[in-house]
């Protein structure tokens, strides 16, 4: 049984490839969401997909019925798609790699993925990330930027990590790029930790810029722009009624941001990020 199941095989000029997975790496949704917002906008459907069946346990990770009438049922299963956004007016065509890291078999497929984006002639990629950071709303949402390239950190005003511990499906699939001769940073953003329970339209917003800057691509983010700056509004209303809260974003304002295994799983400060969950919740409107 093939591990890439082919729906259709664009023609592609110039490829290049945004990929993110959910799971471990998408802290707050914030690398998946990028995906998402990019498939929304271009009304995109997957041309493949990687047959799940390979990869996932159906035990830890099990489909999901959907009766829409009566005796039709659909299921839906865990998957990693790939879709294209086509536009004869740019000069690289777009592949998005989306989906949920899988259980097992993380080389095989990590290998697929890789030799999917060659066959589709994709030189240049970039992988997105996230995890949970002392940082404040407030500030600029810092980036991180992994590269073979020595001079890629400063060429696009990202900043190093020396991180050394567990790692996602993010961080394997982007080194078989690199092993495979694809040109492939990657991209991390610091997610305010007390922000742990939904999307962070700024998180999101900033990984779509510099994913731009660095593919040299054009992404309309008019519209996670406008989510973000309605976000962070409700988050200053929630500041105003809460001394503590407003206190504590006060303090990591002028804190220095480290990356350690926490990072990943933080959930330092139950009581805020309790409190700030309740203030959305009772919020009406969309976040």
């Amino acid at each position: 049984m093939d591990d890439i199941i082919w729906h259709r095989k664009p023609l592609l000029s110039e490829p290049v490839a945004v990929l993110a997975f959910e799971g471990w790496s998408d802290a707050g949704n914030t690398a998946s969401g990028c995906i998402e917002n990019l498939c929304n906008n271009h009304d995109v459907d997957p041309f493949a997909e990687v047959n799940s069946e390979n990869f996932y346990n159906y035990q830890m990770r099990r489909p999901v019925v959907d009766v829409k009438e009566i005796g039709e049922r659909n299921f839906h299963w865990p998957q990693t798609s790939f879709y294209s956004i086509e536009d004869y007016k740019s000069a690289n065509d777009i592949i998005l790699v989306f989906g949920e890291e899988p259980a097992m078999k993380w080389k095989t497929y990590s290998e697929n993925i890789a030799n999917t984006l060659i066959e589709l002639g994709v030189k240049r990629a970039v992988t997105l990330g996230a995890f949970f950071g002392q940082v404040a709303h407030t500030l600029p949402v810092p980036i991180f930027g992994v590269s073979d390239d020595p001079t890629f950190n400063s060429r696009y005003n990202v900043l190093p990590t020396n991180y050394s511990g567990p790692t996602g499906i993010t961080s394997v699939v982007g080194q078989e790029l690199r092993n495979n001769g694809i040109e492939t940073s990657g991209l991390w953003a610091a997610v305010p930790h007390y922000l742990s329970s939904g999307g962070y339209p700024k998180g999101i917003g900033a990984l779509l810029n510099k994913s731009a800057e660095i593919l040299k691509i054009d992404i309309d983010d008019s519209g996670i722009q406008s989510e973000g700056q309605q976000f962070e509004t409700k988050i200053n209303k929630a500041m105003e009624n809460s001394e503590d809260l407003a206190d504590y974003i006060s303090k990591l304002e002028d804190a220095e941001l480290t990356i350690d295994e926490d990072s990943f799983t933080d959930d330092s400060n139950k009581d805020l990020v309790q409190q700030i969950e309740e203030f959305l919740n009772n919020e009406s409107g969309e976040i």
